[in-house]
């Protein structure tokens, strides 16, 4: 199929999920046989969709791309895809799981690679301190331009993640965050078994999408703008100063009250209104 070039970033597919960059391949994988595919020497494993790949180059055809971090390497093909795509200065990816990629670390060791690309395992997205540790050693006093959240999917981690690193992109840097309404999708794996084991239990990660919208109204000069799709969040950095661990919630205004957190267990007393319905807990 053919697929229009963007900018100066043309994608070479050569399939409807599998794009060759000179004789690197990048296969996308959805589940279940995301879950059971793995990546080998020269062909990798990315878990995206078509469709997600052309909004990221929609969302970023402007997008002076030198220092990137990506959250969650899963099987390595979001590295290889980034380096390729956005050919970067310095791509610092994290992983949780502290299991070795060897066709990631095989292809980041090549002599042409291995000055720019950083691939950290067993670092937990929620840790603060080790992104920032991360981020100096690795960026020094250089912003980041791209950041991809596409980790855990839990409300806490990935909060904790942006605060960590959103501040530390340009004004007019990008970041990302993959998979957010997993809590709305129609499906019975996700409204009747809530998810299965991995996510049963945890707040949607809509929640985070509401304070971001919140945080675009009440504090421009940090986010200026938040755009979305029914998978992915594309949210753009404004030119204020801001501190790495910075709290949403002290610049997300509610005439005074909380935010209600979508999900969450609703007191009997709580009353939400509009002039149109009235909702009682």
């Amino acid at each position: 199929m053919a697929r229009l070039p963007i900018r100066n970033r043309p994608i070479p597919w050569i399939s409807e999920t599998l794009i060759d960059f000179s004789g690197v391949q990048v296969e996308l994988c959805v589940p279940p046989a995301l879950y059971e595919r793995q990546s080998t020497d020269k062909y990798f494993i990315l878990g995206k969709s078509a469709s997600m790949i052309e909004a990221m180059m929609e969302n970023t055809e402007t997008l002076e791309t030198r220092n990137i971090v990506d959250v969650g390497v899963y099987k390595g093909g979001s590295v290889v895809f980034l380096n390729e795509v956005f050919h970067p200065d310095k791509l610092v990816a994290i992983e949780r799981n502290t299991a070795d990629i060897p066709a990631l670390t095989h292809y980041c060791d090549d002599a042409t690679r291995n000055d720019r690309l950083r691939v950290f395992l067993g670092v937990d997205q929620a840790d603060q301190a080790a992104l920032g540790r991360i981020c100096r050693h690795e960026f020094r006093d250089q912003p980041l331009d791209l950041v991809i959240d596409d980790a855990s999917h839990f409300l806490e981690e990935t909060r904790a993640t942006f605060r960590a690193l959103f501040p530390r992109l340009r004004p007019g840097g990008m970041y990302i965050i993959e998979d957010w309404a997993w809590a709305h999708w129609p499906e019975d794996y996700w409204q009747k078994e809530r998810g299965g084991d991995y996510f049963r239990g945890k707040l949607p990660l809509s929640n985070l999408l509401v304070e971001l919208m919140l945080l675009c109204a009440g504090a421009p000069q940090f986010l200026r703008k938040v755009t979305f799709n029914s998978v992915v969040i594309y949210v753009e950095r404004g030119p204020g100063a801001l501190d790495p661990g910075f709290e949403l919630s002290t610049h997300c205004f509610n005439r005074g009250d909380l935010v209600p957190k979508i999900g969450a267990a609703i007191s009997p007393s709580t009353v939400y209104s509009s002039p149109t319905f009235v909702f009682r807990g």
